[in-house]
């Protein structure tokens, strides 16, 4: 015999190794049956009193009898016994096989990992206990399989949008939830990241109020809060879904921490009441093992934040949002579509530092920064350009269009009052803008020198304007200037075209002095309009739709309006310029 090592729970037991149990039975038993051959002659001649039993042939026969039942009860427990025991070695391989695969593969492992109990005795026993070792494996590789398939897409990707999507429908998965949110710990507060069988119309609060109600009990525990609506008091809540109302059977706080700190908080909708064992213990492996990521995540979105975003404006730097500009400038030449660039500068923004310091130069510029942003369309890109000069870029967008937007900006901005020290500090902004393709610009950086070139005509020109470059000549509007020509188009569009030139009087029937039929009372011949001396065409008096193709173009239709006109042929300045 030899003595071998046994691999235990986390240690390893050395147990005594037999060579044969089926030989040490034969042997007991040929011992035993040897044994009460010999005893079984003195027991029979004490017992009936005769001397025959204690003779040799008895003690022989008595041997034999016994070494003969020895052997027997050894094969009939060899062929019954045996057997069964064949049976539950032969699954019991074949659940480890199936469990290997199971692992290997990162399948599941159900029936096939089932022994069948056959019998209440020993053996079944034996089976009954193996098939819940076996239960236990299985559930403990379907842990890790879903944790392994989680875990693989988290680590793909640092995208704080994508790695939220998948740790929400991940534990969403677990308790079989139809409905969640996901609040991520972006620094400061708890902000909305993902969603997941929510209602679109639903105004679900962008930030968490961690401080109140069962969140903070969540959040400041660290610890998963499970809550059974009918049994907790909260039989009235209900979740909208894109299905309609439903009234969830529990619902499920699962806060992420990751070194020793939460960094999200899931919240779940879920279809069954109470929670397995497997399922919590589940969901508390997904948790903590998802964490890191969504760390990681959103400490890479900082990163990005930091790169690309202005500290102080929180405007994209000059870097990326150059980087921007020529993504759109090359979407704009390949699709031919317009782009525009708008060049916007503070007027005397040194004297707010030289006057007031530093930071009130700064406390005007975010305040410019946040008028743009809130003015721009959503597609639009903002960006500090250096110093006191932003940029916005508008794709799709014509020069005209530029220009009016430039000067709604430049509008909102004069009617902001900087509050710093006590008192107001009013502040204009000089506006160059320039298209593609009206300005011929290979690049984006020439395009935004037409435009740069357009605001220092508007800073020369008396600032507190916007100019346009067209390629040709820088155009000076004034606010005096656009606001009238914008009343004009105005009043123009508001007035419908059979009422912009009036017919003629006409003398009624059979009036004194005039023959019926007759327009001048010259017989009825229609007088004829003087004749022009500028060579010119006289004005129809009819207002017929022939008679309107023939008309002049209207001052609104012209090519060359004030604001278009060259920088030599500009209408008298308005008061102030």
């Amino acid at each position: 015999m030899s003595n071998g090592p046994v691999s235990g729970r986390g240690r390893t037991v050395f147990a005594r190794r037999r060579r044969s149990v089926f030989r040490e039975l034969l042997a007991s038993m040929i011992s035993f049956g040897i044994g009460v051959g010999i005893l079984f002659p003195p027991f029979a001649s004490w017992t009936l009193g005769s001397s025959e039993a204690m003779s040799v042939r008895f003690f022989a026969m008595c041997l034999g009898a016994g070494l003969t039942v020895g052997a027997a009860n050894f094969m009939l427990f060899r062929i019954f016994v045996t057997r069964e025991m064949r049976r539950v070695v032969d699954g019991m391989t074949h659940i480890n096989e199936s469990v290997a695969h199971a692992e290997g593969t990162g399948g599941e492992c159900a029936d096939d990992c089932m022994l069948p109990v056959l019998s209440d005795d020993l053996i079944g026993e034996m089976a009954t206990a193996f098939n819940g070792m076996a239960e236990a494996i299985g559930r403990r590789i379907s842990v890790e399989s879903t944790t392994r398939a989680l875990l693989t897409e988290l680590s793909g990707t640092m995208d704080l949008e994508l790695v939220t999507e998948k740790i929400l429908k991940g534990l969403a998965g677990i308790c079989g939830a139809n409905a969640g949110v996901l609040y991520a710990d972006t620094g400061s507060r708890m902000e909305l990241m993902q969603t997941f069988g929510i209602d679109v119309t639903d105004k679900l609060p962008h930030v968490l109020d961690a401080t109140q109600g069962l969140t903070s009990r969540a959040l400041s525990t660290g610890n998963p809060l499970h809550i059974v609506p009918e049994r907790d008091g909260f039989s009235w809540f209900n979740t909208s879904t894109p299905f309609g109302g439903m009234r969830p059977k529990s619902i499920g706080l699962v806060p992420l921490m990751a070194e020793q700190r939460v960094v999200g908080l899931v919240a779940l909708s879920c279809a069954k009441g109470e929670l397995d064992g497997d399922q919590k213990a589940l969901l508390e492996t997904m948790r903590k093992q998802s964490a890191p990521y969504l760390a990681t995540a959103i400490m890479h979105r900082k990163v990005e934040d930091l790169a690309a975003i202005d500290e102080l404006t929180r405007l994209l730097n000059r870097r990326f949002g150059m980087r921007r500009l020529s993504e759109e400038f090359s979407r704009s030449v390949r699709h031919g579509v317009p782009v525009s660039v708008m060049m916007i500068d503070i007027d005397r923004f040194k004297g707010f530092n030289d006057t007031f310091g530093h930071d009130a130069g700064d406390a005007v510029l975010v305040a410019v920064s946040r008028v743009i942003e809130d003015s721009i369309r959503s597609g639009d890109v903002a960006f500090r350009y250096g110093g006191e000069e932003l940029v916005v870029v508008t794709p799709g967008m014509g020069l005209n269009d530029a220009a009016a937007m430039a000067e709604r900006v430049r509008r909102l901005i004069a009617s902001t009052k900087v509050k710093w020290g006590g008192q107001p500090l009013s502040v204009t902004v000089s506006v160059g803008a320039a298209s593609w393709p009206v300005v011929r610009a290979s690049t984006p950086e020439e395009l935004v020198s037409f435009a740069d070139m357009a605001m220092y005509q508007a800073k020369h020109g008396g600032r507190n304007r916007v100019a346009l470059n067209d390629g040709e000549h820088v155009i000076e509007t004034s606010a005096v200037q656009t606001s009238a020509l914008e009343k004009n188009q105005t009043s123009a569009r508001s007035t419908p075209k059979r009422e912009r030139r009036s017919p003629p009087k006409r003398s009624p029937k059979n009036s004194p002095g005039k023959p019926s039929g007759s327009a001048d009372g010259d017989g009825g011949k229609r007088k004829q309009p003087p004749r022009r001396t500028d060579g010119r065409k006289p004005e129809r008096r009819s207002d017929t739709p022939e008679s309107r193709r023939d008309r002049p173009e209207s001052r609104r239709d012209r090519p060359e309006s004030r604001r278009d006109r060259p920088e030599g042929r500009t209408d008298r300045p308005a008061k102030g310029d």
